[in-house]
């Protein structure tokens, strides 16, 4: 709660503007979205705007000269949606290209380990988190998938009855059953279906969380001694040639 002197446009609140001893409601949706306090004394604001996506960090690691991390949210989320704090984080969702290397991030991120990875969801099944496998054609069952760093999709790791297109438009993967196997799950930020379709409940196979991989940062090679010394030795000879030749 916030005390607020004087005139105030207050957007998405609920505002008591006192007069004295007597309190004065004016209800949000009074002047549509926004709210205006005609505040003589002080104002009793109380904030009703939902709280923003809160990411958090659950687990950093390497592996072959990258750095990983995996977040969660307090709340189911969309792919699109874990891409984008992805970016925003200056990594990607991971591209698993090899076989190893699937096993090694699974090993990071199991539900033993990081409950607060997986999530619940219909069928007593679990949801895991996102991978940076996608279709960015209309989907299909089996073909089209590739990696956000552009690679095609060589070596996969589907759970058994994956990927099934079950809903029409699953075009995006995750972790799923608390193994080291992906399904395929829509993301409904980016298709015309809604995220309840099908009579789903709004956060059916929606995960809560993801993997970002960061490219291995490039360090400049040693400059070798000799190299060094030659340099020097040759800037000093430069320096006393030009020294004679003036004078």
């Amino acid at each position: 709660m916030v005390f607020q002197p004087g005139w105030r446009i207050l957007e998405n609140q609920f505002t008591f503007a006192f007069f004295g001893n007597a309190g004065i409601p004016l209800p949000r949706g009074l002047l549509g979205p926004t709210v205006l306090s005609i505040a003589l004394g002080i104002a009793l604001v109380l904030p009703t705007t939902p709280a923003a996506q809160a990411y958090s960090e659950v687990v950093s690691f390497t592996y072959d000269g990258r750095t990983y991390k995996a977040y969660n949210n307090i709340s189911p989320i969309t792919w699109s949606e874990a891409r984008a704090y992805a970016l925003s984080q200056g990594g990607d969702l991971v591209s698993l290209n090899t076989a190893a290397e699937n096993t090694a991030i699974f090993a990071q991120i199991g539900y033993s380990s990081f409950p607060s990875l997986w999530n619940s969801v219909p069928g007593s099944q679990f949801v895991g988190p996102y991978i940076g496998l996608f279709q960015p054609d209309a989907p299909l069952v089996d073909s089209g998938w590739q990696w956000v760093d552009g690679s095609l999709l060589t070596s996969a790791s589907w759970y058994s009855g994956q990927p099934d297109n079950g809903y029409g438009v699953e075009n995006v993967a995750l972790y799923f059953n608390q193994v080291s196997q992906w399904a395929d799950v829509y993301d409904c930020s980016t298709t015309s279906v809604p995220c309840s379709a099908n009579n789903q409940p709004a956060n059916a196979y929606r995960s809560q969380s993801f993997v970002v991989e960061f490219n291995p940062v490039a360090v400049p090679a040693p400059v070798p001694m000799f190299g060094a010394m030659a340099a020097l030795g040759w800037s000093r000879r430069l320096r006393r040639r030009n020294r004679h030749i003036s004078l």
